[in-house]
């Protein structure tokens, strides 16, 4: 790592939301699936995002390197892994506080994807002085190319299909402005496939976190999930199928071509 980057590390900011009965019906009516939504699993990812004016942001959309996020040299980013603990659930008309800090950065190189960078950022939201979610997020940044986009074959085993979700158009624009997330890759398909060399706009890996958990969550009404670790191990792409399967605390989504696209954990 570059002593300019090093300069990264620890690196905080904050900010503060109301959460109104309308963002909650916002959030609920963007997951359009039929479960149990009252613990309001994944409604953390809409509140007290960074607000940056136009002028501000990068041609993919997300904001400019330099003041938060560090100045790394690498061009395309995406969303690696999250470990989530709910200490207590969300609840209508509290303010939240988010705080952010950089953890970790450290670079690495792979035969297949070349030079990579993770960085690691914590995230906490309290009700006043009391912690009520933490995340540690783990985001990639890499060059461009034009690799395949195949994920290892799901062998399923003995896991049960919990629920199988089609995102559509409508479903993946109503979730990044929900989140306030402009990053181009979930709603400008010729910027998707020009630019960053997919097939086809790309569905948000919190988005596919929020059905799988909230789904595990409904079959298990008499308990309440206080963990979940999630690994987008591959894209998943608009109008695709997600098959979500779980068995005894793990949980895996695949597509129709039997692909892993996600695979994760969690605890009760």
């Amino acid at each position: 790592m570059s002593n300019d980057l090093e300069k990264w590390l620890n690196k905080k900011e904050s900010s503060k939301e109301l959460i109104t009965d309308s963002l909650i019906q916002k959030f609920e009516a963007c997951l359009s699936a039929d479960m149990d939504l009252s613990n309001l699993l994944g409604l953390h990812w809409c509140l007290a995002q960074p607000i940056e004016s136009d002028i501000n942001l990068s041609e993919d959309g997300h904001i400019k390197k330099g003041n938060f996020m560090p100045p790394i040299p690498l061009e395309q980013r995406m969303w690696a892994s999250s470990s989530i603990n709910f200490y207590k659930n969300l609840s209508s008309l509290n303010e939240i506080k988010r705080v952010s800090e950089i953890k970790k950065i450290e670079t690495k190189h792979s035969q297949k994807s070349g030079e990579l960078c993770f960085l690691e950022i914590q995230h906490e939201y309290y009700e006043k002085d009391t912690l009520l979610i933490k995340e540690n997020q783990s985001l990639v940044y890499k060059n461009f190319s034009s690799n395949k986009y195949n994920g290892p074959l799901n062998t399923l085993d003995d896991k049960k299909l919990i629920k199988r979700v089609v995102p559509d158009n409508k479903m993946l624009f109503r979730f990044s402005a929900v989140t306030f997330n402009s990053h181009r890759i979930h709603y400008d398909k010729d910027y998707a496939t020009e630019n960053e060399s997919y097939p086809n706009l790309v569905v948000q890996g919190p988005l596919i976190a929020c059905l799988a958990m909230n789904l595990i969550q409904t079959n298990n009404l008499k308990h309440r999930l206080k963990e979940f670790k999630f690994k987008n191990v591959s894209p998943a792409f608009v109008n695709e199928s997600l098959n979500i399967y779980e068995d005894e605390g793990e949980v895996i989504v695949s597509n129709d071509k039997n692909q892993i696209l996600m695979n994760g954990s969690y605890k009760f």
